[in-house]
């Protein structure tokens, strides 16, 4: 699933004590039902507006102050906020509107719970909470080598890889909400209210860009599905047996296939959500694909021994990768079609 992202400009007085309230709304319009899920306002603001991320506070429309994190992404000559993003959950009902204010010049009073974390040493970044630990290295071979959800571990001996080579690790933001690192042109994103790690490639031009990720699901058979407009589903009961979802001007097709033998059509149609499931009995991988249309020629391969891989010719691509332990918890309340729609933020006046 996904975190909402808006970028605007107030003009504000620059005592920070008399600063008028910057307001917006979070509009959910995907008709689903959210809960606790994340987003992140980006706000920009003059000169002198505000001091520091410590004189800063978000209020919902009832005028109670709500945990949130903010972080400072740009600073002015003056060392003034210039670019804020605040990062906040919420459970919006379906196509719900929710009004919202970040109060300057005033500390807050809500303390923020314990959330994600970060740690650093010289070969990897590790990011955790009470629920998840991943494991990311520096030099991004592989870029994640363990995805911990409880007592479980998701990632198989190949970890997890991207086509473009990662560069020096910057740690954008450090939690609780959100923690963003980027590592050049490869970002990864966490929030602490959902299991998922959201990667997103930037190439400078259309280019082949895949996601390669290595589940450790032993127990054949392994179940798959895909969302294409409906619950298209199967097995995958031989270590040698794979199954390939592509999306192309005409639609999608699902092709089956046991080992070198040519591949046989399973299913067809129009429409593609790009997510899906590969599960065993112990542990659940859902993914997701940004913008799963025709652009780029995306597909999903899937194969008996926990691979799974997502592609697509183009100058950005967004994968979300999502666990959860057999049987699926009843906290595991968003859906990979709420993972892949974000909640929609702007400015009110």
């Amino acid at each position: 699933m996904t975190a909402s992202r808006l970028l605007f400009t107030f003009f504000v007085l620059a005592s920070p004590a008399a600063a008028e309230p910057i307001r917006f709304s979070v509009t959910e319009t995907a008709g689903l039902r959210r809960f606790g899920y994340p987003v992140t306002v980006s706000l920009e603001s003059d000169r002198g507006a505000i001091e520091g991320i410590e004189q800063a506070r978000l209020i919902d429309a009832a005028g109670a102050e709500l945990p949130a994190q903010f972080t400072a992404m740009s600073k002015w000559p003056d060392g003034s906020v210039r670019s804020l993003d605040v990062d906040f959950a919420t459970s919006p009902a379906p196509l719900e509107t929710q009004a919202y204010c970040v109060e300057t010049g005033v500390r807050p009073t809500q303390p923020v719970y314990k959330g994600l974390s970060v740690t650093e040493t010289p070969d990897e970044i590790i990011v955790a909470s009470s629920a998840i630990k991943h494991r990311i290295r520096r030099d991004g071979k592989p870029l994640l080598t363990s995805i911990a959800f409880g007592t479980n571990e998701f990632i198989g001996a190949s970890g997890i890889t991207t086509t473009l080579a990662p560069g020096p690790v910057e740690v954008l933001k450090r939690g609780p909400f959100n923690v963003t690192l980027k590592l050049g042109d490869v970002r990864l994103e966490y929030v602490s209210t959902k299991s998922w790690v959201k990667i997103t490639q930037r190439a400078g031009s259309a280019t082949d860009l895949a996601v390669d990720a290595h589940f450790a699901l032993t127990k054949l058979p392994l179940l798959w599905d895909f969302g294409v407009n409906s619950w298209l589903y199967g097995t995958l009961a031989q270590p040698n047996q794979s199954v390939s979802l592509r999306v192309g001007a005409a639609g999608w097709q699902v092709f089956t296939a046991r080992g070198t033998a040519v591949p046989s059509l399973y299913a067809g149609g129009k429409d593609c959500e790009g997510w899906g499931h590969l599960a065993d009995n112990d542990r659940v991988a859902a993914f997701g694909m940004m913008a799963c249309g025709a652009d780029g020629e995306p597909r999903i391969d899937l194969s008996a021994d926990g691979r799974v891989r997502i592609a697509a010719k183009r100058e950005e691509l967004t994968v979300y990768f999502h666990v959860v332990g057999q049987p699926v918890p009843v906290t595991a309340v968003t859906s990979p079609p709420a993972m892949l729609s974000p909640l929609f933020a702007k400015p009110t006046r």
